[in-house]
């Protein structure tokens, strides 16, 4: 082996490092000041590099957000697929999608920084052909693939939604349907809308700080708004609210006293 050949992989663990460490304090910078905070040279000036080292291994804020924006989803489906995975033997469908709903809030709990660049306002459109979307179609497709089984087992029936679908609106579910992969009905994808929506008004209402301070926790709150979701699309039997909702013993709850705000910002600079 050539020196040079000796020489490589040491050269790519330090690029490795050095994007590492720029990904880290993008998100230092956005968990300061929100998304428009985030600047290459505020990045660089805190790394003590120079904008234009920044430049080799970014090519603009655009591809840097992107790329935290991949990793933010990768880590979102990451939760998402455990949880569902170890709720697949509970009998109870019901159950199992408020253990998946109830994932996505401690990860938005303890991953503030990546839910607010997500989720929060933002001038850029995600480039959704490349890893940023691959992770982004993963971690909504372990909501679709919870919706869809509930369907098929007969727990869920949408049927109603139906005729509450306007041609235009039929036609831009269907799109979506096909653009996420969900080999299900237009009722059905609307009942997917009716979930999503729900759940991240809950949460992006929670983690601003927008819902009523007289309430202590938010933790019984969540449960009963998700399942209201499904009970609203449809879901076919009788709620025991208190074997749905009792606490999963390998688990850790949110923390009380978590939704304090993350300040989210509407503009990103370059």
């Amino acid at each position: 082996m050539t020196r040079m050949n000796r020489l490589a992989p040491r050269r790519e663990r330090l690029r490795a490092a050095t994007i590492a460490e720029i990904k880290q304090t993008a998100r230092d910078q956005v968990a300061d000041g929100g998304v428009a905070a985030l600047s290459l040279r505020g990045v660089a000036r805190a790394m003590g590099m120079t904008p234009s080292a920044l430049y080799r291994y970014f090519d603009s804020h655009d591809v840097l957000i992107n790329e935290l924006c991949a990793d933010a989803f990768g880590s979102l489906a990451d939760a998402l697929e455990a949880a569902y995975a170890a709720a697949t033997d509970d009998p109870d469908w019901a159950r199992r999608w408020l253990l998946l709903a109830r994932a996505y809030r401690r990860w938005a709990h303890t991953h503030r920084t990546e839910y607010t660049l997500l989720f929060g306002p933002r001038t850029l459109e995600l480039e959704k052909s490349d890893r940023c979307g691959d992770e982004m179609h993963r971690a909504t497709g372990v909501l679709f693939r919870c919706l869809i089984e509930g369907i098929a087992a007969g727990a869920v029936d949408p049927s109603h939604l139906d005729g509450q679908l306007r041609p235009g609106l039929r036609a831009q579910l269907v799109a979506w349907g096909v653009d996420e992969g969900a080999p299900i009905s237009p009722a059905g994808l609307a009942g997917a809308l009716i979930v999503w929506t729900q759940l991240h008004g809950f949460l992006s209402l929670e983690l601003f700080g927008q819902l009523p301070p007289t309430f202590d926790d938010f933790d019984d709150l969540y449960d009963q708004q998700m399942l209201d979701a499904i009970v609203r699309i449809g879901y076919r039997h009788p709620i025991d609210f208190a074997s749905v909702t009792a606490p999963s013993p390998d688990v850790e709850p949110v923390v009380a006293g978590a939704a304090t705000a993350t300040p989210a910002t509407n503009q990103a600079t370059a």
